[in-house]
């Protein structure tokens, strides 16, 4: 039997899955809840579904820091992972339209 996977090879493949599901599911929004039923279950049917969150989790939150770094790159100079943060929080969190 061959090695776990740990680290990005564990967790990004699911983050992907439900990040793929959400930007496709512009003309069908029931297509992004089935992709989170489907992998929330498949997590659940594991040996150690806590750990299948905690991969789930670290994940997205791996895949966020990923995109947030390539999206800072294509900014321009000075602008870091932190400033496109508070933009983001600025646009929906503290002044949503």
């Amino acid at each position: 039997m061959g090695s776990v996977p740990d680290g990005p090879v564990a967790c990004l493949p699911v983050a992907i899955e439900i990040m793929t599901a959400y930007t496709d599911s512009a003309t069908d929004p029931a297509f992004f809840w089935t992709t989170v039923q489907r992998v929330m279950a498949d997590g659940a049917d594991r040996a150690n579904p806590t750990a299948a969150m905690a991969e789930l989790v670290l994940g997205l939150a791996t895949l966020c820091g990923i995109t947030l770094d390539h999206l800072a790159d294509r900014s321009g100079p000075g602008t870091g992972p932190r400033d496109l943060l508070a933009a983001i929080r600025n646009a929906y969190v503290t002044d949503p339209v």
